[in-house]
């Protein structure tokens, strides 16, 4: 490090990078530390492989998501970006797609007749929004539009931890049977994608430096 450079822990982005590792850290202890360790096996029979399966896509997703923001926004450690992007994508095509087939499933389902409950729709439709999203931030860096592809993959993971929000919601006792639980689990994705856009559009709407008449003089 330059004398009289800023540790990388005390910029912005390293501040925002610890915040997320350590965010996601706790969420990783709450849903998926149980089935990493096996420890709710009994629970979930008949379709703990997949769960496990789901479980490792979403902690590849939580933390190499962070790095992978971090990295692009910093440049640091930059020769990494592709292979870590590529890691968090294809484990989170991964870990979304065992999540539709679990949440298409009889599986918790209070009434096993009932599969689509409003929880399974909201799951549902997040999945597709995260898959939308994984696409198009693979289609722009396809086609060589950085500044999409970054906005993309900001998009992708606060879907990631709207993930997080609806599965925290969806323990609320009976939510699906509450008045307010409806509103309540759309909500819990709804809500971080919207903050998250706001955030993302928040520069786009600032105002435009003015520019001299000496640099609009033709050379």
């Amino acid at each position: 490090m330059r004398a009289g450079a800023t540790p990388w822990w005390r910029s912005s982005a390293g501040v925002l990078l610890l915040a997320a590792l350590l965010s996601s850290a706790w969420a990783w202890w709450l849903i998926a530390a149980p089935v990493i360790t096996l420890g709710n096996m009994p629970r979930h029979a008949g379709h703990f492989p997949l769960l496990y399966v789901h479980a490792l896509g979403g902690t590849t997703m939580l933390f190499l998501g962070a790095f992978n923001l971090y990295i692009g926004s910093t440049r640091r450690f930059f020769k990494y970006h592709r292979l870590v992007g590529t890691a968090y994508l294809v484990a989170g095509c991964i870990g979304v797609a065992v999540a539709i087939a679990i949440t298409s499933s009889p599986a918790h389902k209070t009434n096993p007749a009932v599969t689509f409950t409003n929880t399974t729709v909201s799951l549902l439709t997040l999945s597709a929004a995260w898959l939308a999203a994984a696409a198009m931030a693979w289609r722009a860096v396809r086609n060589k539009r950085y500044d999409s592809h970054r906005d993309w993959m900001f998009r992708s993971y606060v879907l990631v931890w709207a993930f997080v929000f609806c599965r925290l919601a969806s323990r609320v006792p009976e939510v699906n049977d509450l008045g307010g639980g409806q509103a309540f689990i759309w909500l819990a994705w709804v809500g971080p994608l919207l903050v998250g856009e706001l955030a993302l559009q928040w520069r786009a709407g600032s105002a435009v430096a003015p520019t001299s008449s000496r640099q609009r003089r033709p050379a």
